[in-house]
């Protein structure tokens, strides 16, 4: 179902670029501050504040669609084509949020792949059809912006770190979330997580190759990225001898 017609938002423009550096430079803050000592009262609002606001972004989606496309049957319509939670970036916020909340080292883990590996490309290359004007564009940034500022804090900043297997989980998991979001995709008639066909918008899966084969190239690049990801982590020992 075509949702707009014309698409305003323009990829690398001001509002674009401001958003990704907004998001850079607030991981390099929150992180800072974790590694700085800070009161362990204030550190925990903080995580809280940031794993509510992930969430508040993926609940707001199916919210925005309604309120712009209202209650009637067009409405639920957009919700079911696009806001219902089942793209790996929504999947990623929830994961971090929780391990914000719980400082759960497994959610920590996968997150912290999934966030930088996964909901980064919609930070670079974002399927987004609404500019600054609208509250929609906040919402995505927030949420695609703050999921890997939160994967970043997590593991450079709490120093919640990945464990031996975290390759082997990580492979799992993501072959649990393509099963699960394609069976969901075949069984609604629609497309979350670009699993059954590439987006409208211009994005890397244009240089992956046609369906299904790009589905083949995509798990290829996680699974380099994830590799690249778990070398660069900080190490247990690295942590003990700072």
């Amino acid at each position: 179902m075509e949702i707009l017609m014309e698409r305003p938002f323009q990829p690398f423009a001001t509002p674009h670029n401001f958003a990704m550096l907004f998001s850079l430079i607030t991981a390099i803050i929150v992180t800072m501050y974790a590694r700085s000592d800070p009161d362990e009262r204030i550190l925990k609002r903080l995580c809280r504040t940031m794993g509510a606001l992930l969430l508040i972004a993926v609940a707001l989606d199916p919210i925005l669609s309604l309120k712009r496309y209202g209650l009637g049957e067009h409405g639920w319509e957009v919700v079911l084509d696009n806001s219902l939670p089942f793209y790996l970036c929504d999947v990623a916020s929830i994961f971090l949020a929780f391990a914000l909340f719980k400082r759960n080292q497994r959610l920590a883990e996968i997150g912290y792949l999934w966030g930088i590996a996964g909901t980064m490309q919609g930070l670079l290359m974002p399927t987004l059809w609404f500019d600054y004007k609208e509250i929609e564009f906040y919402i995505f940034f927030l949420q695609h912006g703050g999921a890997p500022v939160a994967a970043i804090f997590l593991i450079w900043g709490l120093r919640i770190l990945p464990e031996k297997g975290a390759f082997r989980r990580a492979v799992f998991w993501s072959l649990g979330y393509l099963a699960i979001v394609m069976s969901i995709n075949f069984l609604i008639g629609e497309n979350y997580g670009f699993l059954n066909g590439k987006p409208d918008a211009e994005t890397f899966f244009d240089y992956m190759g046609p369906w299904p084969f790009y589905l083949i190239t995509l798990q290829g690049i996680a699974y380099t990225l994830y590799a690249i990801l778990l070398k660069i982590a900080p190490k247990k020992e690295e942590v003990g001898s700072a």
